[in-house]
């Protein structure tokens, strides 16, 4: 999907359940699965919503998804989301995010979240997972903006790095209209594939 959309499409694989080997942040993952009303495995969640629950047969899952990635490409947005650089060493990783305004929707509330996630998780059976979620940058609770049509938000987001294999993060930017309603969803949205990793090894 990703060959396919490019970046019309930042992915993050959320593992909610106790039982679940790559449940790596238990509070955060079960607030995102009750959030996005997700009524179990494998479902799909486009924009901050459920969209479907996925089919039994996994070799429906490509149109199923394919379809509904149209859907949701078809609606337009209101804020230009840029990710200017993203770097990490074994201290710290930082992202320079830019926003700006086209214009805001009456009762919204446009709030900036980044997720931090990490590649090549293995199952005991040797399976890879890929961009499953470490952490919400600052918190689970994101950050408000208060931005008037053209206004441009530039701003850093931090956090440690310690315990995290440096080459293996990457990160989901999106601005999501926490109104939480089934039209108020995600707005725009930006992917990392990799920190560029500014320390000598």
């Amino acid at each position: 999907m990703r060959t396919r959309y490019g970046d019309s499409l930042a992915i993050a694989e959320w593992h909610p359940y106790a039982y679940d080997t790559f449940n790596i942040n238990p509070d955060d993952s079960l607030r995102v699965a009750r959030y996005q009303h997700n009524p179990g495995q494998p479902s799909l969640v486009l924009d901050g919503y459920l969209e479907l629950v996925m089919p039994s047969d996994p070799v429906q899952y490509y149109g199923e998804f394919a379809n509904a990635v149209q859907v949701v490409k078809s609606k337009s947005t209101f804020v230009t989301l840029m990710v200017d650089s993203a770097a990490a060493d074994s201290a710290q990783g930082m992202i320079r995010v830019r926003v700006t305004a086209d214009r805001i929707a009456p009762d919204s509330r446009p709030t900036l979240y980044c997720v931090v996630t990490e590649d090549s998780l293995l199952d005991p059976l040797g399976g890879a997972y890929f961009r499953v979620p470490a952490r919400f940058v600052p918190d689970r609770n994101g950050i408000p903006l208060t931005l008037s049509r053209g206004d441009t938000l530039d701003t850093t987001l931090a956090f440690p790095t310690a315990g995290y294999r440096l080459d293996k993060l990457g990160a989901a930017v999106f601005v999501e209209d926490a109104s939480g309603t089934e039209e108020h969803r995600v707005l725009q949205s930006a992917t990392i594939d990799r920190f560029v990793l500014t320390e000598e090894k």
